[in-house]
């Protein structure tokens, strides 16, 4: 009975993972195959799930189509090519000029992400330049955008997890019935 309950269940929520974000039990695996490697062939994966290339091929790019996979792209070791200082940098802005702040923060090549947040900031962007010197003349230019109000910098001494892939099997299996 207890295989049973747990079939059933896996089922509805493989239901409602195809019916909310258009994706099934296959997709996924796809999904969690190019996360792991981003690389693997059209013909490796249609061995590891028994479907043909064809099959996969077209998955993979109704999956590109959608957004749901951005792109492929190579994740390099930012302390081998020189860019050895990370910082996280709160920013506070005026209200009117906070989107033209936000344009020009993304023109900045070292930063890397810049997420809207809730609190006393504004946003919070993630950088990575080559040291100190590099930091101060990227800090000044932020400081001196139009529509800065103030910033607050946080250097990283040392990244404990930084991770891209999602974990899709573990929210698939605690999506809510």
């Amino acid at each position: 009975m207890g295989k049973f309950i747990k079939f059933i269940i896996n089922l509805e929520l493989n239901i409602a993972m195809k019916l909310k974000h258009g994706l099934d039990e296959k997709d996924l695996k796809i999904l969690e195959i190019l996360q792991s490697d981003g690389r693997a062939s059209y013909s490796q994966i249609s061995r590891d799930l028994g479907m043909s290339e064809a099959a996969i091929y077209s998955r993979i790019q109704k999956l590109l189509k959608s957004g749901v996979i951005r792109r492929f792209q190579a994740i390099l070791d930012p302390d081998k090519l020189g860019f050895t200082l990370t910082a996280f940098i709160a920013i506070t802005a005026q209200p009117a000029k906070y989107e033209d702040v936000l344009k020009a923060l993304a023109e900045i090549p070292e930063v890397q992400e810049i997420h809207d947040v809730t609190g006393d900031y504004y946003c919070l962007i993630k950088l990575r330049t080559d040291g100190r010197k590099s930091l101060a003349r990227i800090l000044d230019q932020i400081g001196s955008l139009d529509g800065v109000a103030s910033t607050e910098t946080r250097i990283v001494l040392r990244t404990i997890k930084e991770d891209y892939a999602l974990p899709i099997t573990k929210h698939r299996r605690s999506q809510p019935t």
